[in-house]
């Protein structure tokens, strides 16, 4: 067995172990004298479903929302900073990156501070995880559209006459719909489980589903609280199945 394929099967223990133990717990009557002691129950399943069941909807919205802001944001910027050699391109990327180096919490903070009447509507959160995603969807398609040979079948549409705008419908957007998709879903994903920025901009009367996890360990049983997390995993497998198809799928180009 390869070192490569040793290190793939600890990093699925590391992953699987846990989940499988949280899983545990959310099917256990009482969990306190041991796992299944007191019998096997799928009763705090769910009335773990029906209290997440909102914040996760919400939750859900947001991350849509963001993906969609990122990409409509992100495309522009990444095509101009991909592109472009000038000092104010460059600046606007790093820029834009930023926000990896900066605490959540700081992030919260300087985003409730000048923007606090924001905070009720709910904007305030949107503004927040996209400042927060935007840098990893700048990641996925500068380097895609910074390609030469895109560059070039670009010209070649340019000088056969094609305009811009079918220019970019029929070779830049599907040239780059791994890396489209691929962004999008991360902005997705690291929305809907984003918790610090969460934690302090939301308004608490309408919470996000990784705030209700915290609340449900503080307040609640742990085998609700367990259950609670099985249905956050469960709802996250839909993307990361996507993720991991794209992978392959980026795999498979760069050996043809």
């Amino acid at each position: 067995m390869t070192a490569s394929r040793v290190w793939l099967w600890l990093m699925l223990g590391v992953v699987l172990v846990p989940m499988i133990a949280t899983l545990v717990v959310a099917t256990s009557v009482s969990f306190i004298a041991g796992p299944y002691t007191g019998g096997f129950t799928l009763d705090w399943m769910g009335l773990g479903f029906r209290l997440l069941s909102p914040t996760l909807l919400h939750s859900a919205t947001v991350g849509v929302a963001v993906a969609v802001i990122n990409l409509v944001v992100g495309g522009p910027l990444a095509w101009w900073s991909s592109r472009s050699s000038s000092f104010t391109a460059r600046a606007v990327g790093y820029l834009a990156t930023v926000p990896l180096a900066v605490p959540g919490i700081a992030i919260s903070v300087a985003l409730i501070g000048t923007y606090a009447e924001l905070r009720p509507s709910g904007l305030l959160l949107l503004i927040g995880h996209v400042v927060f995603t935007l840098p990893f969807t700048l990641a996925a398609l500068v380097p895609v559209l910074a390609s030469d040979r895109l560059d070039e079948c670009e010209q070649v549409a340019l000088s056969l006459g094609a305009s811009r705008v079918r220019q970019v419908l029929t070779i830049t957007i599907p040239w780059c719909l791994v890396a489209i998709v691929q962004a999008a879903a991360m902005s997705y994903a690291l929305s809907y489980g984003e918790f610090n920025i969460s934690f302090f901009v939301n308004a608490p009367a309408n919470p996000t589903a990784p705030f209700a996890l915290f609340d449900a360990y503080q307040t609640r049983r742990l085998e609700l609280a367990s259950a609670m997390s099985v249905w956050f995993i469960v709802s996250l497998l839909p993307v990361f199945a996507v993720l991991v198809a794209l992978r392959a799928r980026m795999h498979e180009r760069s050996l043809s």
